[in-house]
């Protein structure tokens, strides 16, 4: 397609603040020039603009995922993917299958693996996975990558100490093979990384960049480095360019220094204050129902994130920390309104990631403050059994399960991401997830959602003026979809086909036909579970 063209007969959903709509637009140089009708572009068609006619699809700007991981994405594109998974003898059978085309020292690695999907939910040992390959070592990744099950050769090549924590031992004393956090973040994933060639790497970011195109994201926050990929932050910044999407780079570090010194406005995503609610590692004021002597995991003191934030802030940086439960928030809450006191600063746009179960106050505090929440709603269908959870915490804590209209209706900003490769990368499932929240008091409209991955997600990262609405003068990134999300049935939006991504004016991905995220998801699986979810509400 040329440098300039018209789009006409367009279903246009502009998500600006006026709610236009409009059924034509005009393209130059990457940059929209035009919206409205057809008479507005006729001139330009009249002098001799390229026409592309949509005859009636929906174009909405170009989604954004404000929260995944593009090196971890790539890892699962080179592993096995267990998200579909229904028995333990298909996790054991694949792991086989995987491990006899391998070659000497080479790791068989698996992902996303969640007991709970299982018909009989259980987490494999070392002896089990033993049993199926000896010679070469074994990963299994759990799907909210807090935790982890390795063979005893990978447990002999890591060389894990006796007393780090995290370390599941059995009644012998020896290590079952089970690494949950902290331990899984600090001696198992960064250790995995490093075996990952360069090239290797920036193929898999490049595959796992055009799995998201398929789903219309034309931007992703890729939060790297850290434990997961210490070189990964390093090694995007120097390919960025190489990428086919516009990328918006966060550095998991607590180092302010080399943060900038890569040119980065921003530190943080996956900084872990707390671990994982599947690990049992989300950090809580009170203690998991079913396990009444943990409360979950904070993985710094109030001092050591006070200092962090405080320095990170008084810097102009922009901070986003990992927080899944109320007690991670607070303790990250509380450091932020510190940091505020003492150096005001009217428009930081400072990020708690997930965000899963906070507390009422805790979001009044939020809105006070300006906190943006940077949530994942595709985790209600892909992670979360609401009866698993009531007796997990309890009805009055479930109540407060990802309270999007609650934080909407306070004034907060909430921006929408996948967490990919925790769940697939799919705007449309978060969207759907969203509009069909298990608990009624907390569903927002469908306009709501589709703001939370376009022009709530561009505001996140302070390009609202570049991108997430279709505006004269922004960036042309757009989805181009066969249906209108706001006319469909909610329960159908997920599927709704993506005819084509468009990034900076450019095409560059034409008809998806089903799921094409790095997840081989089973749709139907997919469906029954969020049907089950509508019955619980």
């Amino acid at each position: 397609m040329s440098e300039k063209y018209v789009i006409i007969h367009a279903n246009g959903i502009a998500m600006d603040k006026a709610d236009t709509r409009f059924t034509a637009l005009a393209v130059e140089n990457g940059r929209i020039v035009t919206v409205g009708d057809k008479t507005a572009v006729a001139p330009l068609i009249d002098a001799g603009w390229s026409v592309l006619d949509l005859k009636g699809a929906t174009v909405l700007p170009g989604f954004m995922d404000t929260h995944q991981h593009l090196g971890l994405t790539g890892q699962v594109l080179n592993g096995v993917d267990f998200l579909a998974a229904t028995s333990i003898a298909e996790v054991y059978q694949r792991l086989g299958k995987a491990a006899a085309g391998k070659k000497d020292e080479e790791w068989v690695l698996g992902y996303t693996f969640n007991e709970l999907s299982l018909k009989v939910p259980s987490m494999p040992l070392k002896e089990e996975i033993d049993a199926i390959c000896t010679d070469l070592p074994v990963m299994l990744v759990h799907s909210s990558w807090h935790l982890c099950a390795l063979n005893s050769k990978a447990l002999d090549i890591l060389n894990l100490p006796p007393d780090l924590p995290g370390l599941d031992l059995g009644k012998d004393g020896l290590p079952t093979g089970l690494v949950r956090d902290p331990g899984a973040l600090t001696h198992v994933f960064p250790k995995i990384s490093a075996f990952t060639p360069e090239d290797v790497k920036l193929a898999s970011f490049k595959a796992a960049c055009h799995a998201a195109q398929k789903e219309g994201i034309t931007t992703l926050h890729c939060l790297e480095g850290g434990e997961y990929g210490p070189d990964d932050t390093k090694m995007i910044a120097e390919n960025r360019n190489a990428l086919p999407q516009h990328i918006v780079l966060w550095n998991q570090v607590m180092d302010i220094e080399e943060t900038k010194s890569l040119g980065l406005p921003r530190i943080g995503g996956c900084i872990c204050a707390d671990g994982a609610i599947d690990a049992y590692t989300a950090a809580l004021f009170e203690p998991y129902c079913n396990q009444p002597d943990n409360c979950g995991t904070l993985n710094f003191t109030q001092e050591e994130m006070d200092a962090f934030i405080m320095d990170a802030h008084k810097e102009g940086l922009q901070v986003a920390i990992h927080c899944e439960t109320d007690a991670a928030i607070e303790q990250v809450l509380s450091a932020l309104e510190k940091a505020l006191a003492a150096h005001p600063r009217a428009d930081h746009r400072h990020r708690i990631e997930h965000c899963e179960i906070p507390t009422e106050g805790q979001l009044d505090r939020m809105a006070k403050a300006g906190i943006i929440a940077s949530m994942q709603p595709a985790f209600l269908p892909y992670l979360i059994d609401m009866d698993d959870y009531e007796k997990i915490f309890g009805g009055d804590r479930l109540r407060w399960l990802h309270p999007y209209r609650t934080m909407l209706d306070k004034g907060i900003v909430v921006c929408g991401g996948s967490d990919c490769p925790v769940t697939p990368h799919s705007p449309l499932t978060g969207i759907q997830a969203a509009v069909l929240h298990p608990n009624e008091d907390e569903r927002i409209s469908v306009l709501e959602a589709i703001r939370m991955f376009t022009a709530d997600a561009a505001f996140s990262n302070f390009e609202e003026a570049e991108r997430g609405s279709i505006e004269e003068g922004k960036y042309a990134d757009l989805a181009v979809l066969a249906q209108d999300p706001t006319k469909v049935a909610p329960e159908a939006i997920r599927d709704i086909k993506i005819i084509k991504t468009i990034v900076e004016g450019k095409p560059v991905d034409d008809a998806r036909d089903g799921p094409t995220s790095p997840h081989a998801c089973d749709k139907e699986r997919t469906k029954s579970k969020i049907q089950a979810l509508e019955t619980i509400s």
